[in-house]
């Protein structure tokens, strides 16, 4: 099942270097659909373009789709955030996606900032993220499924203060970083046009 995730494009999202992740029509899983690691071994060394779920997502579960929703599925580009072992963001152009955490709880008004995402400022909170008023704060809005059940879920943010580990969304909906090669619950997002 997904659901309507963005349908917004403000002025920000014309910015040099904004993700596109959540500007325009994206459509979410609204579950997770299965379980993977991040990596098979403890890194985040070249962020999530690198990482071994980002091939699991743009190429098995895109694979998986549907041919008539493959046709509609555009190229999105992607910023993502960096380890401690990186200076710079990543840019990748993707079919399917994981969330960043700006993405999901926004940043701003709460005392639970997530300051270690190093790509906050090039991307925005998703429209359904913002209309049910999830926060860092404030956050049942962002739980998710498995096999019915509440889970964690992987984002594509890199933890910037180390070299092994990507945020997370726990199965209450608050924020957490694990190793990379935990295996954590995988829902992507992707646009259409």
């Amino acid at each position: 099942t997904v659901r309507i995730a963005n349908t917004s494009k403000p002025a920000e999202c014309d910015g040099a270097d904004f993700s596109q992740s959540a500007c325009g029509f994206v459509i979410e899983f609204v579950d997770i659909i299965t379980k993977a690691k991040m990596n098979s071994i403890e890194t985040n060394a070249q962020g999530w373009p690198s990482s071994e779920m980002y091939s699991l997502v743009n190429n098995n579960i895109y694979n998986c789709l549907p041919e008539d929703l493959k046709n509609v599925v555009i190229d999105t580009d992607v910023v993502s955030s960096h380890g401690s072992t990186n200076p710079n963001n990543f840019k990748s152009t993707d079919k399917l996606y994981l969330l960043a955490t700006k993405e999901v709880w926004g940043k701003e008004g709460t005392s639970n900032q997530i300051n270690d995402d190093t790509s906050d400022a090039n991307t925005r909170q998703l429209d359904y993220y913002k209309s049910i008023g999830v926060t860092p704060n404030n956050y049942s809005g962002a739980i998710k499924k498995y096999d019915g059940t509440e889970g964690d879920w992987w984002l594509r943010s890199a933890f910037s203060r180390n070299g092994r580990s990507f945020y997370r969304v726990t199965y209450f909906g608050e924020w957490r970083y694990s190793d990379a090669f935990d295996a954590i619950g995988v829902a992507p997002a992707f646009r259409i046009g």
